[in-house]
């Protein structure tokens, strides 16, 4: 099953809807951005580019994601470049061109062989000494979010219900903080800063910042 298309199709027929849902900036992603230099940002997995409405002006920012609905949205409501790319394949950005990339909530939507790739691209993007800060759900620490299970399939990867303007799934990988660092150090990425963040129960996320070695 091509996992990333099951995705993709899921953020294409429900951009409107995912985005209702995702219209606060969560407490973690406020907590990381004010330990980065906002200068200039790349967002891997930007959406509706929601976060882009919280960084300085004269911020030089790119957002990119694979979805076009979400990047169509995102280019009506901000006034930045968005760029429609496949996070399955290296990133069309050139090395050590961005102080500080951000990821949040993508990582976790990748299957296995493509999760490496993609933190070696974040980090080949890095300025020497830059910051990557990303987040993974934490979602079967959660009552509400273990009832959206529709299938366990083995290695704590996982298909969720959607019900909110249709139904639909998605495809979701459980992350604990080890596996997070363990991909970071492979990259050759050094960790600043880990934490849980977000939810009822304040712990619905992991976010870590990493710097580039």
């Amino acid at each position: 099953m091509d996992w990333v298309r099951l995705n993709r199709d899921f953020y294409n027929s429900f951009a409107a809807e995912f985005s209702g849902s995702r219209a606060v900036i969560n407490d973690g992603i406020r907590r990381t951005l004010a330990a980065l230099d906002l200068s200039a940002v790349l967002d891997v997995g930007c959406g509706d580019g929601r976060v882009s409405g919280v960084l300085p002006a004269d911020c030089r920012y790119l957002g990119l994601d694979f979805s076009a609905k979400l990047i169509g949205r995102a280019a009506l409501s901000a006034p930045h470049p968005f760029v429609l790319a496949d996070l399955s394949h290296p990133l069309p950005i050139a090395p050590h061109s961005f102080p500080t990339v951000v990821c949040y909530a993508v990582m976790h939507h990748l299957p296995g062989p493509l999760r490496q790739p993609l933190m070696h691209s974040l980090a080949s993007v890095l300025r020497p000494g830059g910051k990557l800060a990303l987040s993974v759900w934490r979602f079967t620490h959660s009552a509400r979010m273990r009832r959206k299970i529709a299938q366990d399939l083995g290695n704590n990867d996982y298909l969720l219900t959607w019900k909110t303007g249709g139904r639909s799934l998605r495809y979701v990988h459980q992350f604990d903080d080890a596996e997070i660092e363990r991909l970071a150090h492979q990259a050759s990425l050094s960790l600043v800063d880990i934490f849980y963040s977000d939810g009822h129960s304040n712990d619905l996320s992991l976010y870590a910042i990493f710097t580039a070695r």
